[in-house]
């Protein structure tokens, strides 16, 4: 199993029973957008640039939760900055971390690159540098970060994989909650933990996208680069432009490579979290195979197992976190209620599981336990199904 993002992503050998009746689903990354292929794409960007100089520019990306590797883009899109006439000091990296821990040198080496680093302002979103654009929802008014606001030409960079209620990542979501402020940022979560809105691989039928994108035509947007991401973390694909046009072109390409088929229904799934597989907190994204297919995939009684890296510990997010504004003690997740849900990680320990996930749940660091308790619950020749990317994989 791939194991570790940002962090070594090693194959790691968990043994199984030969008697198991395993399918492993695996996902090619055959496709590699060249640095000739970027430079086509990028001409949209110099297109863009003609009405400059632009004196600020400010180019926001994700964060390390985030599996996409910025290093040649970043410099490919400087080097056009400069060539429009942009100076390198006037340019800000502003990292759309929302509430998560701010990146400190190492992690921005590893995400944006040394040169980088050691030649371009690099900043973390803190959601107290926020100012208003003019907009409420509702009784919230939406705060984004000031030195995006105040840039001359803004750019977003954002990593498409999909997501439970954007239905791909990236885009307007880059800014909201990206870029917001914490009662922003709560309001966007609120909504769609009540199930008022959002929806799994979904960008076009989708209020929770709808709305956030009214908020970034107010507050500006005027280049946006998605990236379609293999399951190796390498660029597969982009698309650049206007922030819906170029991110639904975007998606569909990520949709198409994200779908698994499958033949359920299984005994057992086995899913890694991975390429999100940093921390326990974004550990639940591995279920995402079962949250596209709810029906079909176990059969009743059947067993998911998630298996997650969590190569940062526990981690941190200001609105789940133990300290957080949302933060309630977990119960167990009602799509898994008539199933087993076993969890697998060697880098955490019991504590940090109980404070995301249900403590009636199985949780082991050894995983001769894993197997021993499978076997105590499963059939004798049960038919297995294996997720090597499940953060990445629509069955």
């Amino acid at each position: 199993m791939p194991w570790g993002a940002w962090y070594g992503d090693v194959a790691r050998v968990f043994e199984i029973p030969d008697e198991w009746d395993t399918t492993v689903f695996k996902m090619d990354s055959d496709k590699r957008l060249s640095l000739t292929e970027m430079d086509v794409y990028l001409n949209k960007l110099s297109d863009a640039l003609k009405k400059g100089p632009h004196t600020k520019v400010v180019i926001a990306v994700d964060d390390l939760t985030r599996p996409v590797v910025l290093h040649d883009l970043l410099i490919k899109i400087v080097e056009r900055l400069q060539s429009a006439g942009t100076n390198k000091d006037n340019i800000i990296i502003l990292i759309g971390l929302g509430s998560h821990q701010p990146l400190p040198e190492s992690h921005l080496r590893k995400k944006l690159g040394d040169r980088i680093v050691e030649n371009i302002r690099c900043i973390n979103h803190s959601p107290e540098d926020t100012v208003g654009i003019g907009i409420d929802w509702g009784k919230t008014e939406i705060r984004l970060n000031k030195y995006y606001l105040d840039a001359d030409f803004k750019i977003v960079i954002s990593g498409l994989t999909p997501h439970s209620f954007a239905g791909f990542s990236g885009g307007a979501k880059m800014l909201v909650p990206g870029l917001a402020d914490m009662n922003t940022l709560a309001k966007t979560h609120k909504s769609v933990l009540m199930g008022f809105m959002g929806k799994l691989g979904n960008v076009e039928q989708n209020k929770f996208r709808a709305t956030i994108e009214k908020f970034v035509e107010a507050a500006g947007l005027d280049f946006f680069i998605g990236v379609v991401i293999n399951a190796d973390r390498s660029l597969r694909d982009m698309r650049c432009g206007h922030y819906v046009d170029a991110h639904r072109e975007a998606s569909e390409i990520a949709r198409a490579y994200c779908q698994t088929k499958t033949d359920g229904p299984y005994d057992l799934v086995i899913s890694s979290a991975y390429p999100k597989d940093t921390e326990l907190l974004q550990a639940e994204n591995g279920l995402i195979p079962f949250k596209s297919m709810k029906e079909g995939l176990l059969k009743p009684g059947g067993s998911f197992l998630l298996l997650s890296a969590c190569s940062e510990g526990l981690g941190s997010h200001g609105l789940f976190g133990p300290d957080g504004m949302l933060y309630r003690k977990p119960r167990p997740l009602r799509m898994l209620k008539a199933f087993n849900f076993l969890f697998f990680s060697d880098n955490i320990s019991r504590d940090d599981f109980n404070i995301v996930f249900n403590d009636d749940y199985f949780f082991s660091k050894d995983w001769n336990k894993v197997l021993n308790h499978l076997k105590s619950i499963l059939p004798d020749r049960p038919r297995v199904a294996v997720f090597p990317y499940g953060s990445m994989q629509l069955a």
